[in-house]
C-alpha cells in the first residue's frame, strides 16, 4: 500500500489598513498598523485511494458572500482549487481561526462598500487558491501521527448557566453550590507529519482570539504566537498550522480585552504542550525497534496516541437550520434603522471610524448599530440561503476532520467526541463559511450575548444539537467507508 504524501505551504495575506475589522463603535474600526502578520497555511494530504487539501487562515472568518450577491467565496475557493489539483471539492476545507483584530469578513458589515475592499477581497480569494495549489505541489512521502493533549488555564465558558437558569461569565460567576455547569474543551489535538525535510504540526484547540480586540494594531492574537513559537522553538519543524475548535461559548480565562502581553502568553502556554506532545511522538514512534516496548507502554499509560493508517475519506451535508425564536418584523425594523441614521445626520455608519466620533455620536452610533442588526436580523433570518450551515467529515486514517460552518457552542462538540466511531476527533469552527453561533437547547432562555439581536445569531434554539446529530450521522457514514 501506497503511503501518504503530505505538503505545506503559506503566504501573508495581511490586510492593507483601510480594510476594517469588527469594532464596537459604530462597529467598524480601521486600523492603524500591524503587529503581527496574518498568515493563511495549508496542508495537501494523498494516499493511494484519495487526496484532500485542508486550508487554515488567521481570520475572523468567511461569509459566501464575501465576494458579491450572485457569487459565493467558499465554492469560487474549491472549484479553482480543485480544478488546478485534482482533489475532489467534497475534500477541500476552508478554515478560519477567528481571530477578531483581522478584517470584517463575516458579512455582518457592508464590507463591498469600503473603498478598496472588493479589490482586496479577490485578491485574498486569489492568496487562499493559491496557497492551496502550493501545498499540493509540496507534497513528499510521511509518516503521520496523532495525539491529544490538554492544557488548563487558557480557556473557560464564557455561559456559565446558574441554578437559576441565567447564564454568566467570569468573574461574576456563581458560588460552586449555584453553577449548574461551565463547559469547556481543554484538549489539545495534534497531528505530527514526518517527513525527511522536517516536520509539520496540526494543532486543534477551542478557545475564542479575543485577548486582543478593537485595537489599532492587526494581529493573529494568540494564534499567532501559538505557531510562531512552535515553529520557532520544536526542532526540525517546518511549519505549525491551527484549527479553531467549538468555541462558541469559549474563551480566554480572563475574558475581557488585554493586551500583547498576554497574546504571548497564553501562546506560550499552547504551544509548550504541543511541543511535549511532538517530542513525545517522536520517542516512541520514531524508534522501530522499540515497537513492542512503546505499544505496551501506550496501552498501561493510557496515552492517546496512533500511527495513522494511510487512508482518506470524506463526506459533506448541508441541511437548513431553524430561524431564531424573536425575528422583528422587517418594515418595522428597517423605518426604526431609516430614522436612527437621520439622527447621525444620514452618513452611513460603515464609512466612518469610531475614533472620528464625539461622545454624542458614539451614543448615536450604539443605537445605529442596534437598528441596523435589528432590520438586517429581521430580513436574513427569514433567508434559508443565510441560515443552510455545512457540516464535513474529513477522515484520515483513524483521526476524523469535523468542520462546521459556524460558531459551534462546546457541549454538542463534546458529546459528537464522545460518540464518534472514530478514536480521534477533531471537531473545527468557522469552517467552510458562516452562520453565526450555533446554539443549545434552552439558551434564548438563558440570555446572553450570543443570543442577543444581531446578525451573529440567525439561527434557533437547539442549532448545536441538530448540527451535532448531523455530523455523527456523516462521521459513521465515512467511518463504513474507511472499513471497506
Amino acid at each position: 500500500m501506497r503511503g501518504w504524501h503530505v505538503g505545506a505551504a503559506q503566504v501573508d495575506i495581511t490586510p492593507p489598513l483601510q480594510i476594517p475589522e469588527l469594532g464596537f463603535i459604530p462597529r467598524q474600526h480601521r486600523f492603524k498598523g500591524v503587529h503581527d502578520p496574518l498568515k493563511a497555511k495549508a496542508l495537501a494530504l494523498e494516499t493511494e485511494n484519495n487526496s484532500a487539501i485542508i486550508i487554515t487562515a488567521d481570520a475572523i472568518g468567511f461569509h459566501h458572500n464575501l465576494l458579491g450577491d450572485g457569487r459565493n467565496f467558499i465554492a469560487e475557493l474549491r472549484n479553482r482549487v480543485s480544478e488546478a489539483t485534482g482533489v475532489t471539492d467534497e475534500a477541500i476545507m476552508l478554515t478560519a481561526s477567528h481571530a477578531h483584530s483581522t478584517p470584517e469578513t463575516i458579512g455582518l458589515t457592508p464590507l463591498r462598500e469600503v473603498e478598496g475592499a472588493s479589490d482586496w477581497v479577490n485578491t485574498l480569494l486569489d492568496q487562499l487558491v493559491a496557497c492551496a495549489i502550493s501545498a499540493w505541489q509540496d507534497r513528499k512521502p510521511a509518516n503521520v501521527f496523532v495525539t491529544i493533549g490538554e492544557v488548563v488555564g487558557i480557556s473557560w465558558s464564557r455561559r456559565i448557566i446558574g441554578k437559576d437558569g441565567k447564564a454568566y461569565r467570569l468573574p461574576d460567576r456563581p458560588p460552586d453550590e449555584q453553577v449548574e455547569r461551565e463547559d469547556y474543551d481543554p484538549q489539545v489535538g495534534i497531528m505530527l507529519f514526518q517527513r525527511d525535510d522536517g516536520d509539520i504540526v496540526w494543532v486543534n484547540f477551542a478557545c475564542h482570539p479575543t485577548v486582543v480586540q478593537v485595537n489599532d494594531l492587526v494581529s493573529a492574537d494568540y494564534v499567532g504566537a501559538l505557531t510562531r513559537f512552535v515553529e520557532t522553538n520544536l526542532p526540525q519543524c517546518r511549519m505549525c498550522l491551527f484549527s479553531q475548535g467549538a468555541c462558541g461559548d469559549v474563551n480566554t480565562v480572563y475574558q475581557t480585552t488585554s493586551d500583547f502581553t498576554d497574546v504571548e502568553l497564553y501562546g506560550m502556554a499552547l504551544a509548550g504542550e504541543v511541543i511535549k506532545q511532538v517530542a513525545l511522538l517522536r520517542l516512541h514512534y520514531g524508534h522501530p525497534e522499540r515497537g513492542a516496548v512503546a505499544q505496551t507502554f501506550r496501552h498501561i499509560s493510557g496515552w492517546r496516541s496512533a500511527m495513522l493508517t494511510p487512508k482518506i475519506a470524506f463526506a459533506r451535508k448541508q441541511f437548513v437550520l431553524p430561524p431564531r425564536p424573536d425575528l422583528p418584523d422587517p418594515q418595522e425594523a428597517e423605518m426604526e434603522y431609516r430614522r436612527a441614521l437621520e439622527q447621525i445626520g444620514g452618513q452611513t455608519w460603515w464609512m466612518c471610524s469610531e475614533r472620528d466620533l464625539t461622545d454624542e455620536e458614539r451614543k448615536l452610533g450604539w443605537q445605529l448599530r442596534a437598528a441596523w442588526d435589528k432590520w438586517q436580523v429581521a430580513v436574513r433570518g427569514r433567508d434559508e440561503k443565510e441560515r443552510t450551515v455545512e457540516v464535513q467529515v474529513i477522515a484520515l486514517g483513524e483521526a476524523a476532520l469535523v468542520g462546521v460552518s459556524g460558531e459551534l457552542f462546546v457541549a454538542p462538540a463534546l458529546w459528537l467526541k464522545a460518540n464518534s466511531p472514530f478514536p480521534f476527533t477533531f471537531v473545527i469552527g468557522y469552517a467552510n463559511g458562516y452562520n453565526g453561533y450555533l446554539t443549545v437547547k434552552g439558551a434564548w432562555a438563558q440570555g446572553g450575548y450570543e443570543v442577543s439581536m444581531g446578525q451573529w445569531t440567525l439561527c434557533g434554539d437547539g442549532s448545536g444539537e441538530i448540527v451535532a446529530e448531523q455530523a455523527l450521522a456523516l462521521l459513521s457514514q465515512v467511518f463504513d467507508k474507511q472499513q471497506r
